[in-house]
């Protein structure tokens, strides 16, 4: 079973090191990069050309290799790039593989938090190997709703879905990025708000949430850019 397997592809201590050593830089966009991200998605890109030398890779960070692949790589060497600059443990790498576009396979690895891992093939999702399964809300007064930035939520097309889930007395934290998605996956969490999300960001992750059985709802959009994760009682309330 492809999603039970842990690929390593960030297994190197070197990582941590850079913790102390980190050098922060401005893409185009005004987002920030660090030299651990090109040091990140260079140790994953080492390792997929030598174990899938004919495969395509699409990193967030360097240019594209072999495009026209039918499997291509998707690589976000930090997710949660900002609060990694700023010393923030919640960051995690995202490494996805699509067949033809479309997302079959993804990895979630968290390098601080125990060096966790997650990973999902649409049909299982596993947590360091272990298949995982959604939960159920036991009570209203317990639901936990997260989202990356509040503002930036709430000035979004999926405010309305943030907005039903504060009438519903949730508690709200921006444990974001793809930490939220990790919570939810795993049952810690009920619903995770998100928008403006790249390519990057989100299709590591919906072969993870699909396993899990949780639900992906889309608002104005076709590319995942804007959405709303959810267990299915959680959809039943919201909806």
């Amino acid at each position: 079973m492809f999603c039970t397997k842990n690929t390593n592809f960030l297994a190197d201590k070197t990582i941590y090191d850079f913790n102390n050593t980190i050098t922060t830089n401005f893409k185009q966009d005004g987002s920030v990069v660090t030299n651990t991200d090109f040091y990140i998605e260079d140790q994953i890109r080492n390792s997929i050309k030598a174990n899938f030398p004919e495969h395509g890779i699409w990193g967030e960070e360097r240019e594209p290799v072999n495009p026209n692949s039918s499997f291509k790589w998707v690589i976000d060497p930090i997710d949660g790039t900002f609060g990694y600059s700023r010393g923030v443990p919640l960051w995690g790498s995202l490494v996805g593989l699509l067949l033809d576009d479309n997302p079959i396979y993804g990895y979630l690895r968290l390098p601080i938090l125990g060096n966790i891992w997650i990973s999902g093939d649409n049909h299982v999702a596993c947590l360091n190997g272990v298949p995982l399964k959604s939960h159920k809300i036991e009570s209203r007064k317990n639901i936990l709703a997260l989202t990356t930035d509040i503002s930036t939520i709430e000035a979004s097309p999926v405010n309305d879905i943030w907005q039903k889930a504060i009438k519903l007395g949730a508690i709200t934290r921006t444990w974001g990025d793809c930490f939220g998605y990790f919570l939810v996956c795993t049952g810690k969490a009920d619903l995770m708000a998100d928008t403006g999300l790249k390519p990057f960001d989100i299709l590591p992750l919906l072969p993870i949430i699909l396993g899990t059985g949780l639900n992906v709802e889309q608002f104005d959009c076709s590319d995942h850019s804007n959405i709303a994760v959810t267990n299915s009682y959680m959809l039943e309330l919201l909806s």
